[in-house]
């Protein structure tokens, strides 16, 4: 059977993208629009069901509501929307929305909100098709040859459409008194079965489910008709899905019964369970995964008030985990993480929660617990079982375990603060040697100062982007002969309206522990690709400009075709845009960005090393991977000229990239001597105070314009 075909409009790409990724998983066929304009263009007859955003860029998704109702009034259509209000709300339905729903949009619901209407389309159409049969049936009553004709040709109608169609009386027993053959195909009983025996019919229906079928033909008595899905028995012993409507109707004789149109579901429901799975299950491990996990921690939370009850949230991280996936791979790793999976389970009870929150992190909840030693003990059982050696390709390998503990004191009812909370207690088990548990301590009352700070600063910083606080300064690259820029490097400044101008690293690293990191990056990726293309556009000689990203941002899903994205937008070249990420977040990640990295590098993206020679990058990696510059740490370029070998370690380090055809430049450059030291042993470039601080765009602008060496000497 072809699937149905669903229009989605959605101004925001990633948004149009995750839908059309569940509904095809769903077995939909999907078709998708931006705006008003682009939507006409493709909407026609073959459209089952519209899917539209109010909030579009020029007409409104009101006004496509419109043009849809006009053109194709049997096309039902469902509005979204992250700025649901009452006017809009009726607005939509009175020019005959079937239904609206509010962003964010539970994949679930959104699945479960289109196969009803489809479905309700479906038994419209079937019912609209009967009433079809009975009109003719009347028109030709005074006709017996018509009338045979006209019984046979409805005969054949009820018999090939999909949908078993049925009448019953109103009575206890809702009796059937006609049902279509073609129940014989549904469920393998015969029609006589159904009108000779009068309560067949109900016999079939789950028994878990006929107290829920009784209400549902009351409330359908009461409102004259309703809609409701239940298990029903084949005569073979298994249950299936069908989605039953029923509408009061008089028959001949003037007296009401119910008409009835059912059908098998099964398939829909089966899709249902597959997207639940997928919107609330770790795809690896099938365990419950961040999304659920926060439901089922407000649910928790919410019962330990109402009852007085103790709770408690480990926090799990696990310790010498890196080693699996760098020497085994990922599919190895993978299985690691399902062992521990399992162990986990082996330590709580039924009524209790393990998640895996994502990467090598996991975190258990603990509801109506006696006391924290019980909490403790449950801690004690994880680090037992996650010591314990596992084999994997024929080898031995021991895991270890940090955990935090939180217990709820009935101060707090906010998720995002408790897991804070058995974070921290999580990172001072670390720092107490590890394979331990902490249990997190308040000091005085309320949150500590320290955690009240980083919370008020995480809010803010949530805010910084809508409020405009965020800018960009920019430092220029140089050549070391000349001086001339050849290229310029993207610094993010936060301009706080409560702490005045603050750096990279008062921020960022809180902005990755949140991920608000991957929002911010891509902000500034946008602000400085598009910030390169004005200056072209007036005339100014074109440099690439260089962007830090983060391990978060490149394992993140899409990530390159959102460069691709961005660069199509501001119209900037590939090669006019660089991307730098350090030394240690390669060494921590190397496997799991690598894919993202080869992606951006067959764009035509250049990727460079930052802060190149703080750790120990072996020559091997860096060969493997699709690096085209070095950026030599700042600590090394400082010391240039004093005592110790710094000298030599930079020297090396300009060699060895060289001889890999990297670019090597030098970041911190600020005195004449690490100048010549590093024109006498052929760097490739340098930043530094020495030739020009980070300075707003329109100083950087000045500076191309001028032409002019950054160099006095």
């Amino acid at each position: 059977m072809k699937p149905s075909k669903i229009l989605i409009v959605e101004d925001d790409a990633l948004l149009r993208k995750r839908y059309g990724q569940f509904l095809e998983n769903a077995g939909f066929e999907i078709c998708k629009a931006e705006s008003y304009e682009q939507a006409i263009t493709v909407i026609d007859s073959t459209i089952d069901l519209a899917l539209l955003d109010i909030q579009l860029g020029g007409k409104s998704g009101l006004d496509l509501l419109a043009y849809v109702r006009r053109r194709y009034p049997d096309c039902p259509a469902i509005m979204m929307s992250g700025y649901a209000d009452k006017e809009n709300t009726l607005e939509a339905l009175r020019q005959g929305a079937v239904e609206y729903l509010e962003k964010p949009v539970n994949p679930h619901e959104l699945v479960h909100s289109i196969k009803h209407w489809l479905d309700f389309r479906a038994l419209k159409q079937e019912n609209q098709r009967l009433q079809d049969f009975q009109a003719i049936h009347q028109r030709l009553q005074e006709n017996e040859q018509q009338i045979r004709m006209a019984n046979e040709r409805l005969n054949f109608l009820l018999t090939s459409t999909s949908a078993v169609i049925y009448a019953s009386n109103i009575s206890d027993d809702y009796a059937t008194t006609f049902i279509s053959d073609n129940i014989e195909r549904l469920c393998g009983y015969e029609a006589e079965t159904f009108t000779n025996e009068a309560g067949f019919r109900l016999d079939c229906v789950h028994p878990e489910d006929i107290e829920y079928v009784h209400n549902k033909l009351r409330r359908g008595l009461e409102r004259g008709s309703n809609r409701f899905e239940y298990r029903f028995q084949h005569k073979d012993g298994h249950y299936f899905w069908v989605g039953d409507e029923i509408r009061v109707e008089k028959n001949q004789h003037g007296q009401l019964e119910f008409l009835g149109f059912m059908a098998d579901i099964t398939q829909s429901k089966q899709s249902e369970e597959k997207i639940r799975q997928m919107a609330y299950t770790d795809l690896l491990t099938g365990l419950p995964n961040r999304c659920l996990y926060y439901d089922r921690l407000k649910q928790t939370i919410a019962q330990s008030h109402r009852n007085k009850t103790n709770m408690a949230v480990l926090f799990i991280d696990l310790d010498y985990f890196k080693p699996i996936n760098d020497e085994l791979g990922h599919e190895w790793g993978d299985k690691a993480l399902i062992e521990v999976g399992r162990r986990l389970q082996d330590c709580i009870r039924e009524s209790d929660t393990v998640a895996r929150l994502g990467g090598d992190e996991f975190s258990i909840i603990l509801g109506d617990i006696e006391s924290e030693e019980s909490a403790c003990m449950v801690a004690e059982k994880v680090v037992a079982l996650v010591q314990k050696p596992m084999i994997l390709r024929d080898t031995q390998y021991i895991l270890g375990v940090s955990i935090g503990i939180n217990l709820n004191s009935h101060k707090y009812n906010n998720v995002e603060t408790i897991m804070r909370l058995a974070d921290d207690a999580m990172y001072q088990a670390k720092g107490m040697g590890r394979n331990r548990y902490c249990v997190y301590r308040e000091s005085g009352s309320g949150l500590p100062s320290e955690l009240t700070k980083e919370l008020n600063l995480e809010k803010a910083l949530r805010q910084a982007i809508t409020k405009n606080e965020l800018l960009i300064y920019y430092q220029p690259k140089v050549d070391l002969k000349g001086g001339l820029i050849t290229g310029t490097h993207a610094l993010l400044r936060w301009n706080c309206s409560n702490s005045g101008m603050l750096l990279p690293d008062q921020f960022l690293p809180l902005a990755n522990r949140t991920g608000l990191i991957v929002q911010i990056g891509e902000w500034v990726l946008r602000q400085a690709c598009a910030q390169n293309r004005a200056w072209r556009d007036l005339g100014l000689p074109i440099v690439p400009v260089s962007v830090n990203v983060t391990a978060e941002q490149l394992r993140h899903d899409g990530f390159s075709k959102l460069v691709t994205q961005i660069l199509d937008e501001s119209s900037l070249a590939a090669n006019m845009l660089q991307l730098e990420i350090s030394e240690s977040d390669l060494m921590q990640h190397a496997s799991a960005v690598l894919q993202s990295l080869n992606e951006l590098n067959a764009l035509g993206i250049k990727i460079t090393i930052d802060n190149f020679g703080s750790g120990f990058f072996s020559l091997q990696s860096l060969k493997e991977m699709p690096v085209h510059e070095l950026k030599m740490n700042r600590s090394l370029v400082n010391q240039i000229g004093q005592d110790g070998d710094s000298g030599q370690i930079a020297n090396a380090i300009i060699a060895m990239g060289h001889i890999l055809n990297h670019q090597v430049v030098a970041e911190g450059v600020e005195t004449t001597d690490q100048l010549q030291f590093l024109r006498e042993h052929d760097s490739d470039g340098m930043l530094g105070y020495l030739s020009s601080p980070p300075i707003p765009a329109d100083d950087i602008a000045e500076q191309l314009r001028n032409r002019k060496s950054m160099l006095n000497s």
